[in-house]
Protein backbone atom coordinates (compact mmCIF):
# COMPACT_ATOMS: atom_id res chain seq x y z
CA UNK A 1 0.00 0.00 0.00
CA UNK A 2 0.99 3.50 -0.86
CA UNK A 3 2.13 6.25 1.65
CA UNK A 4 -0.70 8.49 2.60
CA UNK A 5 0.12 11.78 1.09
CA UNK A 6 -0.27 15.20 3.37
CA UNK A 7 -0.21 18.82 1.86
CA UNK A 8 3.65 19.67 2.74
CA UNK A 9 4.57 16.23 0.53
CA UNK A 10 3.72 18.26 -2.69
CA UNK A 11 6.69 20.35 -3.39
CA UNK A 12 9.53 18.37 -1.25
CA UNK A 13 11.35 17.62 -4.34
CA UNK A 14 11.24 21.10 -5.90
CA UNK A 15 14.69 23.10 -4.91
CA UNK A 16 13.35 26.30 -3.07
CA UNK A 17 15.50 28.58 -5.99
CA UNK A 18 17.38 27.28 -9.33
CA UNK A 19 20.46 26.85 -9.23
CA UNK A 20 22.24 30.33 -9.75
CA UNK A 21 19.05 32.05 -9.32
CA UNK A 22 19.31 32.91 -5.61
CA UNK A 23 18.16 36.55 -4.84
CA UNK A 24 21.07 37.60 -3.28
CA UNK A 25 19.40 41.04 -1.79
CA UNK A 26 16.74 39.25 0.82
CA UNK A 27 17.62 39.45 4.23
CA UNK A 28 15.50 36.62 5.36
CA UNK A 29 15.02 32.92 3.13
CA UNK A 30 13.53 29.90 2.84
CA UNK A 31 15.37 27.52 4.08
CA UNK A 32 13.28 24.89 4.68
CA UNK A 33 9.79 23.33 3.25
CA UNK A 34 7.95 25.77 5.94
CA UNK A 35 7.20 29.43 4.23
CA UNK A 36 5.95 31.13 7.33
CA UNK A 37 8.12 34.05 8.82
CA UNK A 38 9.19 32.35 11.98
CA UNK A 39 10.54 29.60 9.50
CA UNK A 40 12.66 32.09 7.63
CA UNK A 41 16.06 32.04 8.21
CA UNK A 42 17.67 35.34 8.87
CA UNK A 43 20.71 36.03 7.17
CA UNK A 44 22.23 39.48 8.97
CA UNK A 45 22.91 36.79 11.74
CA UNK A 46 24.81 34.90 10.35
CA UNK A 47 28.49 35.60 9.08
CA UNK A 48 29.76 35.89 5.52
CA UNK A 49 30.62 32.71 4.63
CA UNK A 50 27.27 31.00 6.21
CA UNK A 51 25.02 33.22 4.57
CA UNK A 52 26.91 32.21 0.76
CA UNK A 53 26.25 28.40 1.97
CA UNK A 54 23.08 29.20 3.15
CA UNK A 55 22.19 30.80 -0.40
CA UNK A 56 23.69 28.09 -2.14
CA UNK A 57 21.42 25.53 0.02
CA UNK A 58 18.06 27.04 -1.18
CA UNK A 59 19.18 24.86 -4.40
CA UNK A 60 19.67 21.75 -2.41
CA UNK A 61 17.79 18.99 -4.28
CA UNK A 62 17.96 15.04 -4.48
CA UNK A 63 20.58 13.60 -7.18
CA UNK A 64 18.83 9.94 -6.55
CA UNK A 65 15.45 8.48 -5.90
CA UNK A 66 16.88 6.07 -3.78
CA UNK A 67 17.48 9.02 -1.05
CA UNK A 68 16.47 7.25 1.56
CA UNK A 69 18.66 3.96 0.58
CA UNK A 70 21.88 5.35 -0.79
CA UNK A 71 24.93 6.87 0.86
CA UNK A 72 24.56 10.07 1.73
CA UNK A 73 26.91 12.11 -0.71
CA UNK A 74 25.36 10.07 -3.03
CA UNK A 75 22.35 11.44 -2.56
CA UNK A 76 21.75 15.10 -3.04
CA UNK A 77 23.72 17.59 -4.98
CA UNK A 78 26.60 18.52 -2.65
CA UNK A 79 29.40 19.61 -5.71
CA UNK A 80 26.80 22.28 -6.84
CA UNK A 81 25.91 23.59 -3.23
CA UNK A 82 29.95 23.89 -3.27
CA UNK A 83 30.83 25.60 -6.42
CA UNK A 84 27.05 28.07 -6.02
CA UNK A 85 28.37 28.86 -2.59
CA UNK A 86 31.43 30.19 -4.37
CA UNK A 87 29.74 31.85 -6.54
CA UNK A 88 27.28 33.60 -4.30
CA UNK A 89 30.51 34.58 -2.59
CA UNK A 90 32.26 36.64 -5.27
CA UNK A 91 29.14 38.13 -6.07
CA UNK A 92 28.86 39.76 -2.74
CA UNK A 93 32.19 40.85 -2.38
CA UNK A 94 34.88 38.55 -1.75
CA UNK A 95 36.22 34.65 -1.92
CA UNK A 96 34.09 31.94 0.30
CA UNK A 97 37.02 30.99 2.87
CA UNK A 98 37.51 27.67 3.75
CA UNK A 99 34.42 26.65 5.60
CA UNK A 100 32.88 23.35 7.95
CA UNK A 101 29.76 22.85 8.56
CA UNK A 102 27.80 20.37 10.73
CA UNK A 103 25.51 18.22 9.12
CA UNK A 104 23.00 15.73 10.16
CA UNK A 105 20.90 12.94 8.75
CA UNK A 106 17.80 11.14 10.21
CA UNK A 107 16.89 7.61 8.30
CA UNK A 108 13.67 6.58 9.63
CA UNK A 109 11.54 3.83 9.16
CA UNK A 110 7.42 4.22 9.56
CA UNK A 111 5.25 1.23 10.72
CA UNK A 112 2.88 0.51 7.95
CA UNK A 113 -0.23 1.69 9.93
CA UNK A 114 1.60 5.10 10.58
CA UNK A 115 3.17 5.51 6.87
CA UNK A 116 -0.86 4.59 5.47
CA UNK A 117 -2.61 6.77 8.02
CA UNK A 118 -2.90 10.15 6.95
CA UNK A 119 -4.04 11.61 10.24
CA UNK A 120 -0.45 10.34 12.06
CA UNK A 121 1.03 11.63 9.23
CA UNK A 122 -0.53 14.96 9.41
CA UNK A 123 0.31 15.11 13.24
CA UNK A 124 3.84 14.15 12.63
CA UNK A 125 4.16 16.83 10.09
CA UNK A 126 2.82 18.87 13.06
CA UNK A 127 5.74 17.76 15.43
CA UNK A 128 8.36 18.50 12.83
CA UNK A 129 7.21 21.76 11.88
CA UNK A 130 7.08 23.28 15.40
CA UNK A 131 10.58 21.34 16.22
CA UNK A 132 11.83 23.21 12.76
CA UNK A 133 10.49 26.84 14.86
CA UNK A 134 12.55 26.72 17.64
CA UNK A 135 15.63 25.40 16.10
CA UNK A 136 15.42 27.65 13.25
CA UNK A 137 14.96 30.57 16.34
CA UNK A 138 17.50 29.24 18.16
CA UNK A 139 19.81 30.23 15.18
CA UNK A 140 22.64 28.68 12.90
CA UNK A 141 20.62 26.55 11.02
CA UNK A 142 21.06 27.00 7.74
CA UNK A 143 18.93 24.23 5.95
CA UNK A 144 16.54 21.73 6.86
CA UNK A 145 15.19 19.00 3.89
CA UNK A 146 13.25 15.85 4.33
CA UNK A 147 11.42 13.85 2.06
CA UNK A 148 8.41 11.72 1.95
CA UNK A 149 8.32 8.29 2.80
CA UNK A 150 8.68 5.41 0.22
CA UNK A 151 6.32 3.56 -0.78
CA UNK A 152 7.58 -0.25 -0.18
CA UNK A 153 9.10 0.10 2.96
CA UNK A 154 8.22 3.69 4.69
CA UNK A 155 11.80 4.73 4.67
CA UNK A 156 12.92 8.20 4.64
CA UNK A 157 15.36 11.11 5.17
CA UNK A 158 15.81 14.37 6.95
CA UNK A 159 18.75 16.46 6.85
CA UNK A 160 19.96 19.70 8.58
CA UNK A 161 22.79 21.77 7.60
CA UNK A 162 24.13 23.23 10.52
CA UNK A 163 26.69 26.40 11.56
CA UNK A 164 28.48 23.97 13.89
CA UNK A 165 27.60 21.19 16.21
CA UNK A 166 27.10 23.58 19.39
CA UNK A 167 24.34 25.28 17.55
CA UNK A 168 23.06 21.91 16.48
CA UNK A 169 22.39 20.65 20.11
CA UNK A 170 21.53 24.34 21.24
CA UNK A 171 18.70 24.07 18.34
CA UNK A 172 17.67 20.63 18.71
CA UNK A 173 16.24 20.22 22.25
CA UNK A 174 13.75 22.49 22.40
CA UNK A 175 10.01 21.96 24.60
CA UNK A 176 8.31 21.03 21.14
CA UNK A 177 10.73 18.26 19.78
CA UNK A 178 11.14 16.50 22.83
CA UNK A 179 7.35 16.48 23.82
CA UNK A 180 6.08 15.70 20.19
CA UNK A 181 9.02 12.77 19.79
CA UNK A 182 7.67 11.25 23.04
CA UNK A 183 4.59 10.82 22.04
CA UNK A 184 5.48 9.52 18.48
CA UNK A 185 8.69 7.55 18.83
CA UNK A 186 6.47 4.07 18.42
CA UNK A 187 5.44 5.00 15.06
CA UNK A 188 9.01 4.13 13.74
CA UNK A 189 10.22 1.12 13.30
CA UNK A 190 14.03 2.36 13.18
CA UNK A 191 15.38 5.67 13.89
CA UNK A 192 19.11 6.37 13.08
CA UNK A 193 21.27 9.64 13.30
CA UNK A 194 24.39 9.92 11.34
CA UNK A 195 27.00 12.81 11.60
CA UNK A 196 28.65 14.38 8.84
CA UNK A 197 31.20 16.88 8.64
CA UNK A 198 31.53 19.11 5.39
CA UNK A 199 34.42 21.59 4.50
CA UNK A 200 33.78 23.94 1.29
CA UNK A 201 37.19 24.86 0.70
CA UNK A 202 38.55 27.17 -2.48
CA UNK A 203 39.46 24.20 -4.19
CA UNK A 204 37.54 21.53 -3.07
CA UNK A 205 34.78 20.53 -1.07
CA UNK A 206 34.69 17.33 1.09
CA UNK A 207 31.83 15.43 2.97
CA UNK A 208 33.12 12.55 6.30
CA UNK A 209 30.86 10.69 8.39
CA UNK A 210 32.09 11.42 11.99
CA UNK A 211 29.88 8.75 14.02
Amino acid sequence: MPTALIDVDRHLFEPIAKAGHADLTQQRIQASPYTEIEHLLQLENLQFEYRAIALALQSLEITSQRYAFDPYDASFNIQQIWQLAQEYAQKLGKPLPTTEIYVIAFRSQLHTETQQSTERRKYLGEVDKASHEEANLSGGLLKYWFGTPEDTLGRNLATCWWRSKEDAKAGGGGKAHRQGMAKVKGWFGHWQVEEYKVVFAPHKYSIDRIN
